[in-house]
C-alpha cells in the first residue's frame, strides 16, 4: 500500500517526539506564568481570597525567613500583613529552572525583591524617606496541576544577601 499522506514510519516516530516536546514545553510555560503572575501581583498588593484559591493549594506550605505559613485558610490576610510593612515593592524572578513530571512540578529561579519602607514610622529609627530593605535569594518549590490549571503546592526562599533596614514588626 502507498503511503499518500507524506508520513513514513521515522516521521510519524518524529511528530510524536515534537508532540511530547511541546507538550513538555506548554507544561513548562505553564508554571513560569504561575511564578510570574505571583510576583506581579505582591507588587499590585492583590491578595484576597480568590488571588490565594488562583494562586496555591489548599495545603500550600510557605517557608521563607520572616516566617511560615501553611494551608489557604488566612493566607491572604498573612501575606497583607507581610506586604503592609513596605509603602512599595518590586519583585524580580529570573533563570527558571522547572522540571515537570506528569502533574507535579519542581522549579527553583533567583529572586530579587525591592522593598521601599514607609518613611512616618522609620523616620523614628533615623532612616531618610525612600530608604529600603532589599534581597536577592533562590526561590524554590513545587507545584501541583489541578482542575483550574497549576497551583503553588511550596514555595521556599532562601537569601543570598540582604541591604538596608528591615521594616518593623508590629
Amino acid at each position: 500500500m502507498t503511503n499518500t499522506n507524506g508520513w513514513g514510519p521515522d516521521e510519524s516516530a518524529e511528530l510524536a517526539m515534537l508532540r511530547e516536546l511541546l507538550g513538555a514545553y506548554v507544561e513548562r510555560d505553564a508554571v513560569v506564568r504561575l511564578i510570574d503572575r505571583y510576583l506581579a501581583s505582591l507588587d499590585d498588593r492583590v491578595c484576597d481570597e480568590e488571588w490565594a484559591r488562583s494562586l496555591f493549594t489548599k495545603d500550600v506550605r510557605l517557608v521563607f525567613p520572616m516566617g511560615r505559613w501553611e494551608g489557604l485558610a488566612g493566607l491572604a490576610e498573612y501575606q497583607s500583613k507581610v506586604l503592609g510593612r513596605y509603602a512599595r515593592t518590586v519583585h524580580f524572578g529570573s533563570n527558571y529552572g522547572i522540571t515537570v513530571q506528569g502533574g507535579r512540578a519542581a522549579f527553583q529561579f533567583n529572586l530579587l525583591c525591592l522593598h521601599v519602607l514607609p518613611d512616618r514610622p522609620h523616620a523614628q529609627r533615623s532612616l531618610a524617606p525612600g530608604s529600603s530593605f532589599d534581597i536577592a535569594g533562590r526561590m524554590s518549590g513545587e507545584a501541583v496541576r489541578t482542575v483550574d490549571g497549576w497551583r503553588f503546592d511550596l514555595l521556599r526562599l532562601q537569601v543570598a544577601w540582604s541591604k538596608g533596614e528591615p521594616p518593623i514588626r508590629e
